[in-house]
């Protein structure tokens, strides 16, 4: 059993943002039962849980939030359990600056006065293998963020991945400092762009997770985004209340919906002049689709992965789950095919990115009891 870290200083919050829908990883991810509270793969537990965990020592229970879509508050509550004490419901999904607004604030109000709190912000949908190096580059960024600067964590980029976003390292921010300035954000890229990336050496994967101190992610917020700021910020007196979880719904989802439904990357970090980024390889993958489970975990010897009951035979390159009926498969090649909560998946894995767009068909269709 691996040892505790050492805790980060108590100023140090964690916010884990679990609110997404997870429309590429259906039919196993639905609206209630988004991906985030899933058991992904062989795991024993659901996604929210191994992120959760992977705070244990570092930060406890009382100082962490989660931020999550009030449809998915009561599951997202009953699986956090005792690891996380406190809890945001957005009324709706308006992507991460406004949920990294709400939880700023919230934190704001948590904290003592006595030392200007800090918040590492987390997706709950990420699967991390080397948790050491994930704790010491956490410490790091805590550093740095307590110097006033945003920052990010960058992974090392190990193969031309087509579906991540890319950060272009800078200079370090002062010699002996281990964060370099952000050169350039760039967008997921086709495949012979990704390929110059991993050549040159100066690109890394963004990895979405944050270290910021709360004062300055509020100062950039009214900066380049001062309406979500100045809409969510009076709802505490508004209210009457000392905690944005018992403002009441109606008041919230009125303020909520005027938001503008913007990403954090490009509302804040892609304007700012604070924004770093700490270098770190600790075996991280972004667990967005169907096709990136055989890059999660172990193959077979002909590059196939099953979970669940399979019975396959001349099948190469092949993906299956299912959660409880027998999938058999003869002589597939590169597909995807997922049997779950009563509907049935088959796809090429190139085209896995693809999922959401069968989640918008049913939604227009009105089969809301399959999504």
């Amino acid at each position: 059993m691996q040892a505790l870290p050492l805790p980060l200083p108590a100023h140090v919050y964690a916010v884990i943002l679990a609110g997404g829908s997870g429309t590429r990883f259906w039919p196993k991810s639905r609206h209630l039962l988004p991906k985030q509270l899933c058991k992904i793969g062989d795991s024993e537990k659901s996604m929210l849980e191994l992120t959760l965990n992977r705070l244990d020592g570092l930060i406890p229970p009382e100082r962490r939030l989660i931020v999550t879509h009030r449809d998915q508050m009561q599951k997202t509550r009953a699986i956090a359990g005792a690891n996380c004490h406190h809890f945001l419901a957005e009324p709706s999904a308006r992507n991460t600056a406004p949920a990294l607004a709400l939880a700023a604030l919230e934190i704001r109000a948590l904290a003592p006065s006595d030392r200007p709190p800090l918040m590492i912000s987390l997706h709950a949908d990420a699967l991390i293998k080397d948790l050491g190096a994930f704790h010491r580059a956490l410490r790091l960024m805590t550093e740095s963020a307590d110097d006033r600067y945003l920052t990010l964590l960058g992974v090392t980029p190990t193969y031309p991945e087509t579906g991540y976003g890319y950060i272009e390292k800078g200079q370090p921010t002062a010699p002996g400092k281990a964060c370099l300035r952000v050169q350039s954000f760039r967008e997921k890229p086709d495949r012979p762009l990704a390929l110059q990336y991993l050549e040159t050496g100066r690109f890394l994967w963004n990895s979405g997770i944050f270290a910021w101190r709360v004062d300055v992610i509020l100062e950039e917020l009214e900066r380049f985004l001062p309406a979500v700021v100045a809409a969510l910020a009076p709802l505490f007196q508004e209210a009457g209340v000392s905690s944005l979880s018992a403002v009441p719904e109606d008041l919230l989802a009125r303020v909520y919906s005027s938001l503008p439904q913007i990403a954090i990357d490009p509302a804040i970090l892609e304007r700012s002049q604070r924004v770093v980024v700490l270098e770190a390889d600790i075996g991280w993958k972004d667990v967005g689709s169907w096709d990136a489970l055989d890059s999660c975990f172990p193959t077979d010897a002909d590059g196939n992965i099953f979970f669940g009951s399979v019975q396959a035979i001349d099948c190469t390159g092949i993906t299956v789950d299912s959660d409880a009926q027998v999938v058999a498969c003869i002589g597939l090649q590169d597909l995807v095919v997922v049997s779950s909560g009563g509907a049935i998946l088959v796809c090429r894995k190139d085209r896995s990115q693809d999922v959401k767009k069968i989640v918008e068909a049913l939604k227009a269709q009105g089969r809301n009891q399959l999504i």
